[in-house]
C-alpha cells in the first residue's frame, strides 16, 4: 500500500468516524482535539528515532486526543495517546528493555539477554485513559500491525492470528458506528452524549444508562 493510499483511507474513515460522533454523540465530538501540526509530529520521530508510518501520521495530523470524563470512544473505550505521552511510554520502555537485557545477560552465554520487553519499532498509540500508561495499544512501524500491551504481559507479533492495521482498526470503528449489526470488536452504544462500547469497565449505574445503537 502507498503511502498516499493509506493516507487516504485514514481520512475517509475518520471522516466517517467524526461525521457520526457529531451527529450521534454531541459530547464526544465536543472533546475531540485538534490535529497535530507536521512539525509536533516531526519532533515525535525524532524523540523516538523510529519513522512513524504515514497511517499514524494522518491520524495525528487528523486529531489528538478526544477524552471525556477520563475515558475514550476508540474500541474498547481507550483513549488516544497525547504526543507528549507516546514519547514518555516509549522512552520508559526502552529503557525497561535495556535494564532487562542486562540484568538477565549471561556472559559467555549468547541469547540469554533476549527477553522482549519493548523493541524500537514499537509506537505506543492507545492507551486505558487519558492518565494511563500501562495498559494500550501500540503500532508495530516495522509490519503496520497493531499489538496490545500491559504492565504484564506483551503480545508479540507471531503471525498467529490477524490483527488490525490502522486503516482496518478505523474502517472497523466506522462501520461498527453506522452499521452496528456488523460490530464485531465490541457493543457500540451512547451513554449520556458520548460513545461507549459496553465492556466490563461499566459500573453498575453506567450499564443501566447506557443505550445501544439502533
Amino acid at each position: 500500500m502507498t503511502e498516499e493510499m493509506a493516507a487516504r483511507q485514514v481520512t475517509d474513515a475518520w471522516r466517517r468516524i467524526e461525521a457520526w460522533l457529531r451527529e450521534h454523540a454531541p459530547v464526544t465530538h465536543a472533546a475531540l482535539g485538534p490535529g497535530a501540526s507536521a512539525e509536533e509530529i516531526a519532533a515525535v520521530e525524532a524523540a523516538l528515532g523510529v519513522a512513524v508510518p504515514a497511517e499514524l501520521r494522518t491520524l495525528w495530523g487528523l486529531v489528538s486526543g478526544g477524552n471525556v470524563c477520563g475515558g475514550g470512544f476508540w474500541l474498547d473505550n481507550r483513549s488516544l495517546m497525547r504526543l507528549d505521552d507516546v514519547i514518555e511510554v516509549y522512552r520508559r520502555k526502552m529503557e525497561f528493555q535495556a535494564e532487562t537485557e542486562q540484568e538477565y545477560a549471561t556472559p559467555g552465554v549468547p541469547g540469554e539477554e533476549d527477553i522482549v520487553v519493548w523493541q524500537r519499532p514499537w509506537i505506543p498509540v492507545f492507551s486505558f485513559g487519558e492518565e494511563d500508561t500501562v495498559l494500550g495499544t501500540y503500532l508495530d512501524s516495522a509490519s503496520g500491525l497493531m499489538w496490545h500491551w500491559s504492565k504484564y504481559e506483551y503480545l508479540l507479533p507471531d503471525g498467529t492470528k490477524p490483527q488490525h492495521s490502522m486503516v482496518t482498526y478505523l474502517e472497523e470503528i466506522a462501520d461498527s458506528l453506522e452499521t452496528p449489526a456488523l460490530a464485531t470488536g465490541g457493543t457500540p452504544g451512547l451513554l449520556d452524549g458520548r460513545l461507549v462500547w459496553l465492556d466490563s469497565s461499566l459500573d453498575e449505574d453506567e450499564q443501566r444508562r447506557w443505550r445501544p445503537l439502533a
